[in-house]
């Protein structure tokens, strides 16, 4: 063997041997249940049930030291809260700061609160403002960029308690996303308007996670809903699965409420799915709402194991259909100005012309390097169907109550907004899919040179107008066409790359080796 190659095989089979060791790393979550830092408060449910007296400082070291000696002997790498107070203004201090100091004294590690910046006035505010917060074993994990809130894009929001933090494992330089949120609980008198804010609770969080820094994402989090409510819909329809029903199956709970519901959850995209080894819930003895007197929460904590390790880039093939699969995401392509596929209205707004993006059919199938551009066909059992996006938006069309039509734009959406749509398959491929409300059709065309897909009320097609195609998302699917990974972007540490079946070691600068240790050029 030539000697160069000899040693970078030599490197090499001792670099994959560490990037594929175990690099275990474990997350705890809870909903607390109110732990507040400041003084001379009281604060009580609906029923008079004092959830937080602590006009003392030994009351409150005693919550801070009943949450940590539940939780210590895990030892979990992270620990993430829900219903932390947030930092007083003029405080010494703060809630996540004394679970981290207490944390560290029980385990005898060292842990840190993930700064966040999150204060409030307490003088006009006497009620506290409450938070999502994290603590992080000082010697597994470090947090990599900021701390922002997931809570984007609608009145109804909680951007304290919908967080989003970046984590890198000191041992091997791999990087996961994990988000901690709350959505609405259902304490009004209007079950149907709570389920509605959490509905916009999940939309919100799904535009949120565009801003994770790494694509190896986490969520978890008090929900306040059971699998099949709209808003935990919206994120299996993103392409994230539930981990704990996953692991520990269909009896799972994490709240005495209903005779004992799941509604903690932990949802895994499909990277970070693939590094999840264990979810379960921690039933301990002084936790939950059974009426145990001493409980610190009513909401039992649940443990994550992850493995972390390189993952291939996600890919997302789209094979043409002839028909729509109801539930299954859908590109709608047509041949405006080349091969383009409708994008979903930008996240920030809530309508316009329907903006694309260049595809490539190879062998009638179309690769993507996420999700985000796929529309589910909800089957309304009438004949008709709802149009939903990534983000978990329902298109409709405004009426112009001047002029008593609708305009062309996509307008976007929750449930209760979507308008009824029939999909007609016609002779050349393409789909009529009209809007029942309005007489309009999707089209798409080129408007002051940009293409784009639009909704008309039209007698027939006008030069340089089309019916879309459909595309059908098709996990088993893969063009048999080569084509090239992306290059643009160099890697900050050492990958693994699955390209075209091969097993690939991508360096810092960019070099590609095979896993016999010969450079690829």
């Amino acid at each position: 063997m030539n000697k160069r190659i000899f040693v970078i095989a030599a490197a090499l089979a001792l670099l994959t041997t560490a990037t594929l060791a175990d690099d275990v790393i474990t997350v705890c979550g809870q909903n607390v249940q109110n732990f507040f830092y400041s003084l001379d408060r009281e604060r009580t449910q609906s029923n008079g049930v004092a959830i937080s007296n602590y006009t003392t400082t030994e009351g409150r070291t005693a919550k801070a030291q009943a949450i940590v000696q539940a939780l210590a002997p895990y030892a979990a790498d992270i620990y993430a809260f829900n219903e932390v107070e947030a930092k007083p203004q003029g405080a010494d201090t703060e809630a996540m700061e004394i679970l981290a100091a207490e944390m560290s004294r029980v385990t005898g590690h060292t842990y840190s609160a993930v700064s966040d910046n999150l204060t409030y006035d307490l003088a006009s505010d006497a009620s506290g403002a409450i938070k999502s917060g994290f603590i992080y074993r000082t010697d597994k994990v470090e947090p990599v960029g900021q701390n922002v809130s997931t809570a984007v894009g609608y009145a109804y929001i909680y951007p304290l308690m919908m967080r989003l933090q970046t984590f890198r494992s000191l041992a091997s330089g791999e990087q996961f996303s994990l988000s901690m949120n709350h959505f609405k609980a259902s304490t009004s008198d209007d079950y149907a308007e709570d389920v509605a804010k959490r509905e916009l609770n999940s939309i919100a969080l799904l535009k949120g996670l565009d801003q994770a820094t790494d694509p190896d994402i986490l969520v978890m989090g008090d929900l306040n809903s059971v699998m099949g409510e709209q808003c935990l819909r919206n994120l299996t329809d993103a392409g994230y699965e539930e981990q704990i029903l996953k692991w520990e199956g269909p009896n799972a709970y994490s709240h005495w409420f209903d005779s004992g519901s799941l509604i903690d959850h932990v949802f895994a995209n499909s990277t970070m799915a693939q590094q999840v080894t264990d979810a379960h819930m921690l039933h301990i003895a002084n936790v939950h709402s059974v009426g145990k007197k001493n409980a610190y929460s009513d909401h039992d904590p649940y443990l994550v194991t992850l493995n972390l390790k390189a993952q291939p880039a996600a890919t997302y093939h789209y094979t043409r259909a002839a028909t729509m699969t109801p539930g299954v995401p859908h590109l709608m392509v047509a041949p405006i100005n080349g091969f383009k596929a409708a994008k979903p209205v930008a996240p920030e707004k809530s309508y316009e012309y329907q903006l694309t993006t260049s595809v490539t059919d190879v062998d009638g199938v179309i690769t993507m390097s996420d999700a985000k551009q796929a529309f589910i066909f909800e089957d309304t059992g009438d004949g008709n169907y709802h149009i939903k996006d990534y983000y978990g938006r329902y298109v409709y069309q405004f009426l112009n109550t001047s002029s008593n039509k609708y305009t062309s734009s996509t307008n976007m959406g929750v449930q209760a907004d979507a308008h009824p749509f029939t999909l007609t398959p016609q002779a050349d491929g393409t789909f009529k899919i009209l809007n029942t409300t309005s007489s309009c059709y999707y089209i798409a065309l080129t408007y002051n040179s940009t293409p784009q897909f639009a909704l008309y009320n039209y007698a027939s097609l006008r030069s340089g107008q089309y019916l879309p195609w459909l595309y059908a998302y098709d996990p088993n699917a893969a063009p048999t066409g080569i084509s090239n990974a992306d290059e643009t972007t160099k890697p900050t540490s050492t990958r693994k790359l699955l390209i075209n079946g091969h097993l690939l070691i991508v360096t810092p600068n960019g070099r590609r080796y095979n896993i016999q240790g010969i450079e690829l050029r």
